[in-house]
This record gives C-alpha cells, structure tokens and sequence, in this order.
C-alpha cells in the first residue's frame, strides 16, 4: 500500500526531531534550509494566489451570470468566518493566559501601530493579488480577449501545478528542518508543547465547526447525515494532506456527492475558500504564538492576545493558503505585541509549530467550513432566483 506524501512530511518532521536529538552539536543547515524556503515562499506567493484565483474566476464566469453576486456573499461571508474564529479563539485562550503585569489599559500608541498595520495588511502584496484575480477576471468577461484570457489562464495554471508537484519533493526536507529547528529551540519539552499545541487548535476547530454545522443545518436545511457524512469525510482529508489547494478537487467532488447545490456555485465558492477561508489558521496562529511565548519563556496576557485578534484574522483573510503563509505575514504584528525576548527562537518555535503539526488541523477545519460557506450561499442564491 502506498503511503501518502503527507504522512511522510510528517514522518520527516519527527526525523528532524530524532536527528537534531541525537547528534551531539546544532547543525546549521537545518536554518539555512528553512530561511530560504520563506524567503522564496514570501516572493512568489503573489503570483501563486493570483494565478489560482483568475483561473477559477475566469471558468465559472464562462458558465455563469451569477457568478459576481456569489463571489460577493462568499467574500463577506468568508471575511465574516474568519474574524469571528479569530475572536473565539482569542476568548477562548484568554481563560488559560495570565493576567498582565501592566496596566489594563493599552497605550495610545499601540491602538496607532495596530490600526497601521490593518490598513497595510488590506494593501499588502497577496491581497492584492487576491482582489485583483477576482476584478480582472470580471472586467475581462465582458471583452472579446475573454476566452484568449481564459486559455491562457489554464496554461499557467497547468504550469503551477507541476510546480506544486515537484515542490512536494524537497518538503520532507523543509519539515525535517522544522523538526530541528523545534528541538533546538525547545529541547526536552518539545513533545509537550507539540502536543498541546495540536490538542488546543483541534479542540477550538471542532467547537467552531460545530457552531457552524448547527448555523447551517438551522438556515440551509441540508439532510442532517448528508451534512454529518460530509464533514467527517473531508475533515479526515484534511488531516493527512494538509493544504487548502491539495485537498481541492476532493473536497468539490464530495460535496457534489453529499449535495444537490448548483455545481456553479459550489465549484466557485469552495475554490474560493481554498484562497480566502483561513478560519482554522487564525485560530491555529493564536495557539501557536501562545504556546510559543510560554515555551520560550514569556507569558503572553489576555490583553497581548485581544489585541491579536482582528489584525490576524484581517491578514489571514489575505494569506495564501500555503503552509505557514497566515503565520509569517501576521510575524511582524505578532512580535510588537508579544515582544519576545528572543525573537529569532520565538519564530523559529512558532513556525515549526505551525507548519510542523497544527498545519493539518487548520487545513481540514478551512475546508470543511468552506463547504458550510457553500450551502449558505447556494441558499442565498435560490432565494434570489425565486
């Protein structure tokens, strides 16, 4: 039987883990390999989320008049989901933070720099990308270049494909990096804090989950044991692959399998959560930069997590949806709250906790909201039509 490539990202990730356990000095080469995966993660994510955008746009557009009002209610929908888990997840994590040694209230100059970085994480190069994909496949439906345009969006989107594909190939190398990298900067409590860390984002993904799922069932009115089948079934899916866009094709064909909705709508909603349903990874941010902070010797107050609330679900709303891209944009605005002592250990703990575990629950509570998305728009839209 063969074994899945995500199983051995993670078989790889533990390796690290063995490895940097068993050799008697810190290995350099670990960094250097996970430095110039961001480095280049970070200068093509633009051109990735924007290609994968225009191209879905572009498809359903061809099908379609409907297809700008249901890109209008998923992205208020989407943008809605993904504040609201990050201030449930915030809440949630304020019961196990301590109270702070500073004043209770927050400077001036805080609410200033937090209110910067709002308005340029709105003007930030992958949301850009993301609003631009959307815009300029709709301005283009209306011209004559339309289906010049279309072709040439498969093309590249064919291309970036085969990129993925062999981007999986060197993976086992990045997560075996990340495993180091979490030992050297945890040591012995390496395994506590991995474990907390996936045990506090699976718990906070299946409370919002189940919020979600008695939402819908209350307005859609799907079958109950179609909506059940459907979230265990994808929710499993996510867990041993781990990406939004992997997980894709498969998520489009259950639903249609689990859902009498208009194949227009659901193919387009459920390709757009892929790129903006960043619900589970808000939530996975928090645990993360939590869990960091206290293993790095420093306890983030319920204050520092409040304040992280809505600037990480507005820069997740943006993020690609590759794995650690919501954690790395939202790294500036989380060091200027959290402060930590040590920067570079901090980041290097939360991004290996990020991408090295809690990155598959995220993936699999995105996607299975995204299908919930798509039955309230679906609804939205037949209610329309009447």
């Amino acid at each position: 039987m063969r074994i899945r490539v995500e199983y051995w990202l993670l078989v790889s990730f533990l390796l690290g883990i063995l490895v940097a356990y068993v050799l008697p000095v810190k290995v350099g080469l670990f960094s250097v390999v996970i430095d110039s995966f961001v480095s280049a993660f970070m200068f093509f994510a633009p051109a990735i989320v924007f290609v994968i955008v225009f191209d879905s746009t572009c498809s359903l557009l061809l099908e379609r008049e409907i297809t700008g009002r249901v890109i209008r209610a998923s992205v208020i929908l989407f943008a809605l989901l993904v504040l609201g888990c990050s201030l449930f997840a915030s809440i949630v994590l304020l019961a196990v933070s301590p109270s702070s040694v500073a004043s209770a209230w927050l400077s001036n100059e805080t609410f200033s720099y937090v209110g910067q970085v709002i308005l340029t994480s709105l003007l930030r190069p992958v949301t850009l990308a993301l609003l631009l994909g959307v815009i300029i496949a709709l301005a283009l439906s209306h011209t004559s270049f339309f289906k010049r345009a279309v072709d040439l969006s498969k093309r590249t989107y064919g291309l970036q494909e085969r990129a993925f594909r062999l981007l999986l190939r060197i993976f086992p190398i990045i997560t075996m990096s990340l495993g180091a990298g979490l030992y050297y900067a945890l040591g012995t409590v390496s395994i506590e804090v991995y474990v907390t860390s996936m045990g506090l984002t699976l718990l906070l993904g299946l409370a919002a989950l189940a919020i979600l799922f008695v939402i819908v069932q209350k307005v859609a009115r799907p079958e109950i044991k179609e909506l059940a089948g459907y979230s265990m079934r994808i929710f499993a899916t996510g867990l041993s692959i781990g990406s939004s866009y992997i997980i894709l094709p498969l998520a489009l064909r259950a639903f249609k399998e689990h859902f009498a909705v208009d194949n227009a709508v659901g193919d387009l909603v459920l390709t757009l959560g892929a790129s903006l349903n960043r619900c589970g990874s808000v939530m996975g941010v928090l645990v993360v930069t939590s869990m960091a902070a206290r293993y790095t010797g420093l306890e983030a107050s319920w204050q520092q997590m409040l304040l992280l609330a809505i600037p990480v679900a507005l820069i997740g709303f943006g993020s690609p949806g590759i794995q650690g891209g919501t954690l790395l944009v939202a790294m500036p605005i989380i060091l200027h709250v959290i402060n930590p002592l040590d920067a570079a250990k901090f980041v290097t703990v939360a991004l290996a906790l990020f991408v090295g575990g809690t990155t598959f629950i995220q993936a699999a509570v995105n996607t299975v909201s995204s299908g919930y998305i798509a039955l309230l728009v679906d609804r939205q839209v037949s209610k329309l039509k009447r």
